[in-house]
């Protein structure tokens, strides 16, 4: 959890109102608009870090589809976009590719934002966008194609504000998935029967439990550090703990589910899929080690380390 100035109870209160908003809305007009409604916005100008932290979280959790995210980029970036009221959608670009989380109807100009801060306006109608199917079904998914190689927008530092604040939000998504799908995992092995036994009793079932809660810990941790720094490296650091975390819990989970979470009526797949996808943007976890990496060979200076 981001540190906060909300006391706990009011945070609890937040949380468990979010999780109803989110159960009884699925289409992201529905849930934008519910979210107007509880006057949302006072919230995260009263505390953004718990505010952005629980929403994202709670997303996480629902499997939800929104353009939440655009609005954290958009509104990072408003000050340095001009021609203030045109509306927008923003393409995260990463590995040569360009995905959007929803279509260009009604959209005026769509605004590419890469991992490193870059930022480049298109009128809307010159980029194609096609849905992606087949991989994470849930998720209105759009690749961009025949993106102009012009339009770089002079931003300065606030691109690379605004790629922090994404990967912030990203991260609490996708510890939000985590967490929910390893509480599955951990019901399903206090019913599930083998040998007489039910699966929580064998120790290799619970080391792969163990394992995914401190791999999700360790994101949180991550998370909380970078809140309390506000650095894009430290935003960049929880974003690749995150990844690293949803890579192994989903692997413990799939092992600890069976030939039961790989079939299509079971919820574990959806997991794994959105997870893999929110992974990706922004920069994989990969993607991120290696720019790490590369950092501290050049000299950079590295990260204070996480207390656990």
């Amino acid at each position: 959890m981001a540190p906060s100035g909300l006391d706990a109870e009011a945070i609890e209160l937040l949380s468990g109102t979010l999780r109803g908003v989110f159960a009884d809305r699925t289409k992201h007009q529905d849930l934008e608009a519910a979210l107007a409604e509880l006057g949302w916005e006072d919230v995260v100008s009263t505390d953004p870090a718990t505010a952005i932290d629980l929403l994202f979280s709670e997303h996480g959790r629902a499997l939800a589809t929104s353009r939440l995210l655009d609005s954290v980029v958009l509104d990072v970036l408003a000050p340095a976009l001009s021609v203030a009221g045109t509306k927008r959608a923003v393409l995260y670009c990463s590995s040569g590719i360009a995905l959007a989380l929803g279509s260009s109807d009604g959209v005026g100009e769509l605004v590419a934002i890469d991992g490193a801060g870059t930022v480049r306006l298109f009128p809307a109608e010159t980029v194609d966008l096609e849905p992606v199917r087949g991989f994470d079904d849930d998720s209105p998914w759009f690749r961009a194609s025949n993106l102009p190689d012009t339009g770089e927008v002079s931003v300065g530092e606030v691109g690379t504000t605004a790629v922090a604040a994404a990967r912030r939000a990203l991260c609490a998504e996708i510890i939000g998935a985590c967490a929910t799908v390893l509480d599955l995992a951990t019901a399903h092995t206090s019913t599930r029967v083998q040998y007489g036994r039910p699966l929580a009793t064998f120790q290799a079932v619970r080391h792969r439990l163990a394992e995914s809660y401190v791999a999700i810990e360790g994101a949180r941790a991550a998370l909380r550090l970078a809140w309390d720094e506000g650095s894009e490296s430290a935003a960049l650091l929880a974003k690749l703990r995150a990844g690293r975390a949803q890579a192994e819990v989903m692997r413990h989970v799939v092992q600890v589910f069976g030939a039961m979470g790989l079939t299509r009526e079971h919820d574990a797949h959806r997991y794994v899929t959105r997870t893999a996808v929110l992974d990706q943007l922004l920069g994989s976890h990969m993607d991120l080690a290696e720019e790490i990496g590369a950092a501290l060979l050049k000299g950079a200076a590295h990260t204070p380390p996480i207390t656990l």
